[in-house]
């Protein structure tokens, strides 16, 4: 009894065999066809690109062509006896390498030696190296001996993601061809063809859904589809709850409550997320994308809206709480929501007193434990935006921002160059009163809070400077007025 025989994966079956089937690389596969047939192949390419959009595939079409017995006008033919030796893996001339296990000196070396003799029955010795930025330096300054002299039966293809750590003076002796994210509409368009051929029923939304969250990798397309195509007909929905993507009702609402600057339903949807575990990053992202599907459909007035979200989505990937930093955002664009501006602000209880002969600063149920000196107050920070939200939304709005840091008793809020309106806000001496009178109960000990504004801005004045001092010093500024 034999066993069966493995099934290659979806991507792998139906990977191009010709230039004229790699999808959204034109420019690229033209002009490696005309090389080829006008007999005029380079002795180094480097094909460069992210993954999964046909850097090894272009590789592998371009050592057949260069091998072919019967070239089509640049193309391999797949039937002579090259082809078929190099399509079964079985061509002792065609040499595959990954750069990032094969990263060493040593094996280039044997490379070196090996591209002396001549191919033992095709036109060129190809080697492909994946991942060649993955050499270490003296692999580079060992190929670079061979580069600089190939022998004229050798051909060396590279293939990498990152080619701006390939060194200048490889590149240099390369062919450079950079491959594109491959367009929504062609991955699209062979999700469809390769469903028909499996026998898998999928809608033209959900193939429209894979080739929008693909991000131009036809490989990730074809892996979703074989993950979905083991499970009925593959509709929108499924896309989604397989991606975790959020459903184009949710997306609308949140979008719709931000133009209208309604608080309260956004924020349910935040919350929402937060408690199904969702990825905050990736529904921002999302929202930006739908905002500018319909921008495109006339809805001028989310412009503003989309263009916040995309800043949000960069932020959120340095914030320490995303969902606390979401719905400040939420709220410094819409306002306070319904319920803070209905009532007073909720009482918060005072923190009971430590045992007799225990510090408050060691007790771990007080807020305001403090962390090492001169570090980032993280645990602090966020509680206490979090006491601000809850009290007064407005001022949370302000303070989101921000970075802190607490040293020698002071507490310094920065606000970043493009935050001047925040700034001037926090100066407000209402606000500025509540802030530190807040900061107290989380930082301990607190001799002052200095809010800082990273902009452009003129020296601080002369009452600006003998404010914080007398903060510090625990003190009062007596001007001369006060004395008559």
């Amino acid at each position: 009894m034999t066993d069966a025989p493995e099934r290659l994966a979806l991507y792998r079956r139906f990977r191009p065999q010709r230039f004229a089937d790699v999808v959204g690389q034109d420019l690229v596969v033209a002009t490696l066809r005309r090389a080829v047939a006008e007999g005029k192949l380079g002795h180094a390419y480097l094909l460069s690109g992210q993954r999964g959009v046909g850097k090894t595939s272009v590789a592998r079409i371009l050592a057949r062509a260069a091998n072919c017995l019967a070239p089509e006008d640049g193309e391999p033919c797949n039937r002579c006896e090259a082809c078929r030796r190099i399509l079964a893996g079985g061509s002792l001339d065609v040499v595959e390498i990954d750069g990032a296990s094969n990263r060493g000196v040593d094996q280039i070396r044997r490379l070196r030696e090996e591209v002396a003799y001549v191919p033992a029955g095709s036109r060129y010795k190809v080697y492909i190296i994946d991942e060649v930025h993955m050499l270490t330096g003296e692999a580079f300054n060992a190929l670079l001996k061979t580069l600089e002299e190939p022998p004229p039966h050798v051909l060396f293809i590279f293939a990498t993601t990152e080619p701006h750590k390939v060194p200048a003076t490889v590149l240099s002796r390369c062919q450079a061809f950079e491959l594109g994210p491959i367009p929504e509409e062609g991955i699209a368009e062979v999700l469809q063809r390769v469903a028909q051929a499996e026998g898998i029923f999928l809608e033209p939304a959900a193939a429209d859904l894979i080739a929008r969250r693909s991000r131009g990798a036809l490989r990730d397309a074809l892996v979703v589809l074989e993950q979905l195509g083991q499970g009925g007909t593959i509709t929108p929905e499924r896309v989604v709850e397989l991606l975790g993507l959020p459903p184009l009702a949710q997306l609308d609402g949140f979008l719709d409550a931000l133009l209208h600057r309604r608080a309260d339903p956004a924020l349910a949807v935040v919350a929402e997320l937060s408690a199904r575990g969702r990825d905050l990053a990736l529904f921002v992202e999302e929202a930006a994308g739908r905002a500018r599907d319909r921008i495109i459909a006339g809805e001028v007035a989310l412009i503003p809206i989309a263009q916040r979200l995309i800043e949000l989505r960069g932020e959120l990937g340095r914030a320490f709480s995303r969902r606390l930093h979401l719905e400040l955002a939420v709220i410094a664009h819409c306002g306070p929501p319904t319920a803070a501006r209905q009532g007073p602000p909720p009482q918060r209880e005072a923190p009971a007193a430590p045992p007799v002969g225990q510090s408050a600063l060691s007790d771990p149920r007080h807020p305001g434990q403090p962390l090492a000196s001169g570090g980032r107050p993280a645990q602090g920070w966020e509680a206490m935006l979090e006491a601000v939200l809850a009290e007064r939304p407005a001022v949370a709005a302000f303070l989101a921002p921000a970075a802190a840091t607490w040293a020698d008793g002071l507490l310094t809020i920065r606000l970043p160059p493009d935050r001047a309106y925040h700034y001037e806000a926090l100066q407000d001496p209402r606000i500025r009163g509540y802030v530190e009178a807040t900061a107290h109960r989380f930082f301990n000990p607190l001799l002052a809070v200095e809010i800082v504004w990273e902009g452009k801005r003129e020296r601080p004045t002369l009452e600006e400077g003998a404010r914080v001092l007398a903060e510090a010093l625990e003190g009062r500024v007596v001007w001369e007025a006060d004395h008559g």
